[in-house]
């Protein structure tokens, strides 16, 4: 019965048929017949099927609730056996986003890894909106606050956007001194990533200023660590914020204009599924934090 119980949790936790019976790696009709043998030993309806996918029954939610709150313990308890006898191990898929990683916890990525020996990584680089739970991540970092009630959500990390361009551009175009300057006979690159607009447009300190040069130009993109390089070129103008360009900063390739402007800030945020984390995931959680404590620092 225990087989088939967790077959229904899969079924309850992937949304669908389908995607249990994928990430269960069996058929889709050994999971359509574990659930029929699990409502006809308990003698009850625990999931109400229709032209839309489907619905817990009264029974099923509960069910739902109560072995999900007995998995959690139980892990939980096998976990802190685990960090007693100092053994962190694990498998965790994690996403992260392209351009605030590359700089902030990519570097050290290799160091967690050594001296993690028994935790195993999946890392997805991604700037888009993520389903935590239907996507199966441990831990994600994202741009916007999520919605989803079952899920963890901490501010980890703000980011001050700002203007740049290269010395080059300078010498060959003129500085702007004004966002009335940023006209169509410059070249600037925008950002049309959804999640960074909603952002600025909810800043508290929001200027009519930002959007201006977010959703402005001839070339938008969708990652602030490809903006550099197209910065770097010394043609364009390019949106993003110092901790990304720090090293271009510190050696003069590029240069923050138009400082007396606000773009607003970005927020980051560190959410995770479950009320409990294994001894895998707050090793990561731990290394994330230092990985945020170091950016600090170097301010």
């Amino acid at each position: 019965m225990l087989d088939d119980i967790s077959t229904f949790i899969s079924i309850v936790e992937a949304g669908s048929f389908v995607r249990a019976a994928q990430q269960l790696q069996i058929s889709q009709a050994t999971v359509s017949r574990r659930l029929r043998a699990l409502e006809d030993k308990l003698g009850i309806s625990l999931i109400v099927r229709s032209t839309q996918g489907f619905e817990l029954s009264r029974a099923g939610a509960r069910l739902y609730s109560e072995f999900k709150a007995q998995q959690n313990a139980l892990a939980k308890t096998i976990d802190e056996l685990r960090i007693e006898e100092q053994l962190v191990t694990g498998h965790l898929r994690i996403s992260l986003p392209t351009a605030m990683a590359y700089t902030m916890i990519s570097p050290y990525i290799a160091d967690f890894m050594n001296q993690n020996p028994s935790i195993d990584l999946e890392i997805y680089y991604q700037n888009c909106k993520i389903d935590i739970i239907r996507e199966k991540f441990d831990m994600a970092i994202v741009n916007y606050r999520p919605q989803q009630q079952s899920v963890l959500v901490r501010k980890i990390y703000t980011a001050s956007l700002g203007i740049y361009c290269s010395p080059k551009y300078i010498e060959m175009y003129g500085e702007p001194l004004s966002m009335e300057e940023l006209d169509e006979n410059r070249l600037c690159v925008g950002n049309f990533n959804y999640n960074v607009i909603k952002s600025v447009e909810q800043n508290h300190n929001y200027d009519p200023h930002q959007l201006m040069f977010i959703q402005r130009g001839r070339l938008l993109t969708n990652n602030s660590l490809h903006n550099k390089q197209i910065a770097l070129s010394g043609h364009a103008i390019v949106g993003g914020w110092d901790d990304l360009y720090a090293e271009e900063l510190a050696t003069g390739k590029l240069i923050r204009i138009l400082q007396d402007y606000s773009l607003g800030d970005l927020p980051f945020y560190l959410i995770r599924t479950d009320t409990h984390k294994n001894a895998a995931l707050t090793a990561f959680i731990k290394f994330v934090d230092e990985c945020f404590a170091k950016a600090k620092q170097a301010i």
